[in-house]
């Protein structure tokens, strides 16, 4: 059995762990929002690579570890099904995310010039939010669509099965770039109705 280079399997574990820290971030901004040098490192490519930062993922305790830019590039093209493009979108919506919660932070007061303001930034945020999440998931038809292509027009059984697996994989993958309750799919043996109050704070 070949033993796994330890560089290849430390580097593989610090992209998972960036791209699940990226994702906490984006949905729960407003834990992070008092770290000035986390939203200034989130503004570079660069900076985000060489990110170290402890945080909670319910009760588990994680910790990025910083590499170069060239070597996140690499290690997402490889591991990741939308590659550092996907992952770059990602980096930009938890700063979105990140700055503004702390918008939010200030009281929104509709009866005041500042109020108003601050609220056409909450709507405008949501609706940036709303149309990224659309892409996503156009993102994820397309895709599906191909694959569906591709299992279609596999030689065997096994091809079909295999095909599959991954089709459903990456789809699973692309879907999780978006922030809750669009981040992941229900299993279809699942009747589960997905509540939005949670989410319309």
């Amino acid at each position: 059995m070949k033993k796994i280079d330890s560089r290849v399997e430390r580097n593989t574990l610090a992209l998972n762990v960036l791209v699940e820290c990226l994702h906490q971030i984006h949905r729960s901004p407003e834990s992070f929002q008092n770290n000035k040098e986390l939203i200034k490192a989130l503004k570079n490519q660069a900076s985000t690579a060489a990110l170290n930062l402890n945080f909670k993922v319910v009760e588990e305790e994680k910790t990025t570890s910083p590499m170069s830019l060239n070597t996140l590039k690499t290690y997402a093209e490889k591991i990741l099904p939308t590659g550092f493009d996907g992952l770059n979108r990602l980096r930009v919506a938890a700063l979105d995310a990140l700055e503004s919660a702390e918008r939010r932070t200030q009281r929104s007061n509709k009866r005041t010039k500042v109020g108003l303001s601050l609220r056409v930034e909450e709507l405008e945020y949501k609706l940036a939010t709303s149309q990224r999440t659309n892409m996503v998931l156009l993102q994820a038809l397309n895709r599906a669509l191909d694959d569906i292509k591709s299992v279609r027009d596999a030689p065997s059984n096994g091809v079909r099965a295999l095909r599959a697996s991954e089709a459903l994989k990456a789809l699973s993958a692309i879907t999780s770039l978006n922030a809750p309750p669009f981040h992941k799919l229900t299993p279809s043996d699942e009747n589960t109705v997905v509540s939005l109050d949670e989410y319309r704070k």
